[in-house]
């Protein structure tokens, strides 16, 4: 068993990457890795099923992926060596990918990679004008909030998907909408993004059910294979549950509100005050959000 740590001086930061489970697992924290190795300690989880290890030992532990099975990895042991090793390898070249990419692998606070792939955990709040947690080097960014936290004896977990291959980077937005109509409820939104050049992008959702209220803001979760910028529209729909569908409803919208995730910096892009047809795509254009809405 081998345990993957990248180590700096003095102790000051330690990266435990896919630290080994077998002999390990529920050992004391004298003989494994613990977050009271070093000032700060992120790990990286890639093959909790085999050769790593579940528990969370720092002060943020990353689950690519659910932390099991990773895209692109073999699926049948009569792949060799490769269907042993190359789960338990992912933690490694992910950290590389951070170094070698620009792309923000962003990661969810969440109870369980269940509640985080039904969409419960959108907002990073907790961590207040940093935002989401990123995998990798720039994990450190986050060591302040992190400390006070494990102080407390709470450590934090942390989920994102990846795809299969070099550089494993995929691109977050939230869409968020206000409805002012009682009656949308039991739905669900889809859409898709297009570029200045027409290029079209499809989101993978997180939550396709998604219940509205009255002037509460429904945050949905969105993943895109493709980075998309310049985004020129928005083709937005809505669904209700098929026993309840209704051609000719119409529900009124009163914001629109889309932003990176992967890139926060970005300023987010707004619609306002519009109606959309049940079961009817609507092309949106929209703008930068009016300020006092940012």
């Amino acid at each position: 068993m081998r345990v993957y740590i990248f180590l700096c001086l003095i102790c000051w930061a330690r990266s435990g990457l896919d630290p080994a489970g077998p002999k390990f697992s529920g050992k004391p924290s004298s003989g494994r890795l613990d977050y009271t190795d070093a000032k700060f300690v992120d790990v990286i989880h890639s093959d909790t099923d085999g050769l790593g290890i579940k528990e969370p030992l720092g002060h943020i532990d990353f689950y690519p992926n659910g932390g099991k099975k990773q895209p692109g990895c073999p699926k049948s042991i009569f792949s060799g060596i490769d269907f042993i090793k190359c789960d338990h390898q992912r933690a490694v070249y992910l950290f590389m990918a951070t170094l070698e990419t620009n792309c923000n692998f962003i990661s969810f606070p969440c109870n369980s990679y269940k509640d985080y792939k039904t969409g419960s955990c959108v907002d990073c709040d907790n961590f207040k004008t940093k935002s989401c947690p990123r995998l990798g080097y720039q994990a450190e960014l986050w060591k302040d909030v992190l400390k006070e936290k494990t102080a407390g004896r709470f450590q934090t977990s942390v989920f994102l998907d990846t795809t299969g291959a070099n550089p494993f980077c995929t691109y977050y937005f939230v869409l968020s909408i206000t409805s002012l109509d009682e009656t949308m409820k039991d739905g669900y939104i889809t859409f898709k993004l297009f570029n200045q050049i027409g290029v079209v992008e499809k989101a993978r959702l997180y939550k396709k059910n998604k219940s509205f209220y009255k002037l509460q803001e429904a945050k949905i979760l969105a993943q895109f294979f493709n980075d998309v910028v310049n985004i020129s529209s928005i083709h937005l729909a809505y669904f209700q549950s098929s026993h309840q569908r209704c051609s000719t409803c119409e529900y009124i919208i009163q914001r629109l509100m889309l932003k990176s995730l992967t890139y926060p910096e970005r300023p987010p892009l707004c619609m306002y005050d519009f109606v959309l047809k049940e079961s009817k795509e609507v092309f949106l254009n929209p703008s930068a959000c009016i300020t006092k809405e940012i």
